[in-house]
């Protein structure tokens, strides 16, 4: 139990700071830190049940991009203002220093490999942000068509 509540404060905290760093609104701070939370927490709970990292990295990135822009349309502001501090609690930083380590110490096998898996989690993330606004913004429009004309 304890676990979960250090992640949750961590995970706040880590997309707060960020916020913080790039010059977020300081109305958007809260939302940011609650985005980033949601994002890791859904991220590390698929990992604790044994799921690909992957698939928990696109899954939390997806969560991020969801709650970004409904926080952009409740305070309407772009989505980015969200989106940005939130990612960085997934983005897969320890990893890239290890692929950096490993070029370093002349490991290029390990290197290569990390660095296949470090640019696989970082376009994944991208992806899930990319689809989930393209799949919102389509059911946004036929909802629009069908019930609003």
């Amino acid at each position: 139990m304890m676990t979960i509540v250090i992640q949750l404060v961590s995970a706040f905290a880590a997309a707060l700071g960020f916020g913080i760093i790039i010059d977020v609104p300081k109305r958007a701070l809260f939302c940011c830190g609650i985005t980033g939370m949601m994002g890791w927490i859904v991220n590390w709970s698929l990992i604790q049940k044994s799921f690909d990292a992957t698939l928990a990295i696109f899954i939390g990135a997806a969560t991020v991009s969801m709650l970004s822009m409904q926080f952009a349309k409740y305070l309407k502001m772009p989505t980015t203002v969200f989106n940005i501090p939130a990612i960085f609690t997934l983005v897969p930083g320890i990893m890239a220093y290890q692929t950096v380590k490993a070029f370093i110490g002349a490991d290029y096998i390990l290197g290569i490999e990390l660095l296949v898996r470090t640019f696989t989690l970082s376009v994944t993330i991208a992806i899930a942000i990319v689809m989930t606004e393209v799949i919102y913004r389509l059911i946004v429009r036929i909802i629009q068509r069908n019930f609003c004309s």
